[in-house]
């Protein structure tokens, strides 16, 4: 055995040798010599991890100032990921191409409704843009550019990167090219000199995303209330920077606070939950197209816009409201049937279950300076009719946890038609049960839905009411 294991050890450095030294002659006429790690190892390809150093080749292409390097997990000493430095002569655009000019072993598999990559960052300022940007190894006019911004300092987080959401002034997705090359540019759009150099890490890249394991997906009301259960993710680009934090007014009360930073673009804003949208769609129609919420702002005057749109994009509407009083909550009625000027006039055919919130829209960062902004109960219809529901009774369980069967108890308006809907954490509509009448009072059987953590959503005109259930 020790003899053949001999052999094959000398016959592996000897095919070594010879794909070196082809590789080397081939080099005099490509300016370009392979290492051992890109001959003897497999070509990179989704998800990069960076642990596998020992059989994949993790060869990075650096550009425009940038310098990477695989290192240590600044957190996790046993966890590899890849260190990029933008370095003080670094251009805007400097970036890291996270493969070969061969790209990726198979193409980023994009598609219909399939658009989005995930990757966990860690930069030592919020508010910095992040710009990840494929293409075609082969043809680079085939290209598209997508970007994000941190919302977090010396910290890792899991950013978003939907590719439907374009960069301004670059090419839309084209699911008929071949995608199989990846490039990250960090601190998009503002060059060393300014910013001086600045350490970077990168791990996890993936494709596709959801909501935080274990976590419900957002829905509508959101009050911000429920972190333990629901993932309040957010968004933000061209310059926001957003994250929980406690009331101004009421420290005993969750709010998103939105800081709109110098650097912000006059679009700057925050998508109130990942781009894989709500966990499901608004039901507006021509009678109830109202989306409200309770805003604080620290001037008068200014204007507030909602966007609702698909996530899977090519549909929006979008409104604006000004805000009346400085320093103080107020509510904000956003009628989607007076579309803002220049946008699309509303579908009520269409699918909106994504929203996005512009504070200060149409006002650059540099003009306004830093602001801080906070948002809250953002909830379909207006808050008259919510105080209504709410003033009758929220729903209500027994019991819960529940196996077999719940006894459900809510109002809705007199002689209405509603939907109740139990949906699973991937938003999946499990149960669905129609009536008509302001009140419900009775049993749903649960005998088909397996152990978990579910929504129970009341669906009826300008109202959704919804409330955890637990199934045993």
């Amino acid at each position: 055995m020790k003899e053949i294991f001999s052999t094959l050890m000398i016959l592996r450095l000897l095919t070594v040798c010879f794909l070196v030294t082809t590789f080397s002659v081939q080099a005099q006429k490509t300016t370009s010599t392979p290492n051992l790690n890109q001959i003897l190892n497999a070509q990179i390809s989704l998800p990069i991890t960076w642990n596998d150093t020992a059989t994949v080749d993790y060869t990075t292409i650096d550009f425009g100032g940038n310098s990477s390097t695989i290192v240590a997990d600044p957190v996790n000493a046993s966890n590899l990921v890849l260190k990029v430095i933008k370095s003080s002569a670094a251009e805007t655009w400097a970036g890291t191409t996270l493969s070969t000019t061969a790209g990726f072993l198979l193409p980023i598999p994009f598609s219909v409704g399939n658009t989005s990559m995930k990757a966990r960052i860690f930069a030592p300022s919020a508010g910095m843009q992040i710009r990840l940007k494929a293409e075609d190894s082969n043809d680079p006019t085939k290209s598209v550019e997508t970007p994000t911004s941190t919302t977090l300092a010396n910290g890792w987080q899991v950013l978003t990167f939907n590719f439907v959401n374009q960069a301004p002034g670059t090419a839309p997705i084209n699911y008929n090219y071949n995608y199989n090359k990846l490039s990250i540019f960090f601190n998009f759009g503002v060059d060393g000199a300014t910013a001086g150099t600045k350490t970077f890490f990168l791990d996890d890249v993936e494709f596709g995303s959801g909501p935080v394991s274990g976590k419900a997906k957002i829905n509508l009301p959101i009050t911000w209330d429920d972190s333990s259960n629901v993932d309040y993710s957010t968004v933000d680009f061209a310059g926001d920077s957003s994250e929980l934090a406690a009331d101004p007014l009421n420290p005993s009360n969750i709010v998103l606070k939105i800081l709109r930073l110098p650097s912000s673009l006059i679009y700057a804003g925050t998508v109130l939950g990942t781009d894989f949208g709500l966990l499901a769609p608004i039901p507006l129609t021509a009678v109830n197209r109202f989306l409200s919420a309770r805003v604080y702002s620290p001037l008068a005057g200014i204007t507030v816009r909602l966007k609702i749109e698909n996530s899977n994009g090519g549909v929006n509407v979008e409104t604006d409201k000004l805000t009346t009083v400085a320093n103080q909550w107020e509510n904000l009625t956003f009628d989607f049937a007076q579309n803002a000027s220049g946008t699309p006039a509303i579908n009520y055919n269409n699918i909106h279950n994504k929203i996005v919130i512009f504070f200060n829209f149409g006002v650059t960062g540099a003009t306004a300076g830093l602001q801080t902004y906070y948002v809250d109960d953002v909830v379909f219809g207006t808050f008259t009719s919510q105080k209504m529901a709410m003033e009758k009774d929220e729903i209500s369980f027994f019991p819960n946890p529940a196996s077999g069967s719940v006894h459900l108890k809510t109002y809705v308006r007199e002689d209405e038609s509603y939907a109740i809907q139990i949906v699973d954490p991937l938003g999946r509509l499990a149960l669905e049960q129609n009536g008509k009448g302001n009140k419900i009072d009775k049993d749903i059987l649960l005998n088909d839905l397996k152990s978990g953590i579910y929504q129970v959503r009341i669906i009826s005109r300008d109202q959704i009411l919804q409330k955890r259930l637990v199934v045993q």
